[in-house]
């Protein structure tokens, strides 16, 4: 192949990459709204688990419970 040919090839390959960027980017958008749409009602439903408890006692579904034998919990009481 000539240089021209080579030259051609490349911009080619440069243009396809960039349609594929372009279109991986709008689903990448579209996912990341899903997420932000799951967490609110991720949150929601936990409201409504917490207001339930008979207790009053606060769900921690996303903290591990702290140990008084763990360092990085800063000396906590066992929740």
């Amino acid at each position: 192949m000539s240089l021209y040919g080579d030259a051609i090839a490349a911009i080619r390959s440069i243009v396809l990459i960039d349609e594929r960027v372009q279109s991986l980017t709008g689903k990448v958008d579209r996912l990341a709204d899903e997420v932000r749409r799951m967490a609110d009602r991720l949150t929601r439903l936990e409201t409504i688990v917490e207001i339930a408890r008979p207790d009053g006692a606060v769900l921690r579904i996303a903290q591990r419970p702290l140990r008084s034998d763990d360092p990085n919990a800063g000396g906590g009481e066992v929740s």
